[in-house]
């Protein structure tokens, strides 16, 4: 096991047969169409716990995913509200001039001229448009992720390049 990434969370379970519905923190439904396991996170236990991926579908904007050894409404109803979470490894390697959201967590947001802003401590994505959740040690700034904002997103000069429009650090 590499390093776990929080995907979502269990909002309760679907059905009879043990299916749960999961809010994805991401709007990006396809991510977790890839992966066949994920680890659950239940407060009560020490670590995440590592199931195998039966059924996965999307349905209304919601995700509805089958865990192997849960098959009963009651052993789904247990796992409510726990965090799902993925291997970083088991996620495929995004394209070219892509990237997924946890690695823009860190990087420093500046000006196309070269002024820092503060450095990306979040993200926000259940708006029109995602938002980048900026801080520095004066403030926090959330920046939309539009394309006439965000300028380019540099992985490895950890950096996310940005033209501010007016009104923007008010």
């Amino acid at each position: 096991m590499n390093e776990l990434l929080p995907l979502g969370r269990i909002s309760k379970p679907h059905g009879l047969n043990g299916e749960v519905r999961v809010f994805l923190y991401s709007g990006n439904l396809d991510s977790i169409t890839k992966v066949n396991r994920l680890f659950i996170y239940q407060k009560e236990h020490e670590k995440p716990v590592e199931f195998k991926i039966t059924s996965l579908r999307i349905q209304n904007n919601t995700t509805i995913i089958g865990l192997e050894g849960i098959n009963t409404i009651e052993e789904a109803s247990e796992l409510r509200g726990s965090i799902v979470m993925v291997d970083k490894c088991d996620l495929p390697e995004p394209k070219e001039d892509e990237y997924y959201w946890f690695q823009l967590i860190g990087l420093n947001v500046v000006t196309i001229e070269g002024k820092f802003i503060g450095t990306v401590k979040n993200l926000i994505d259940r708006v029109p448009q995602a938002l980048l959740v900026v801080e520095n040690n004066e403030k926090e700034f959330l920046i939309p992720m539009v394309d006439t904002i965000v300028q380019g997103v540099k992985l490895e000069e950890s950096e996310v390049i940005i033209t501010p429009i007016e009104g923007l650090f008010d």
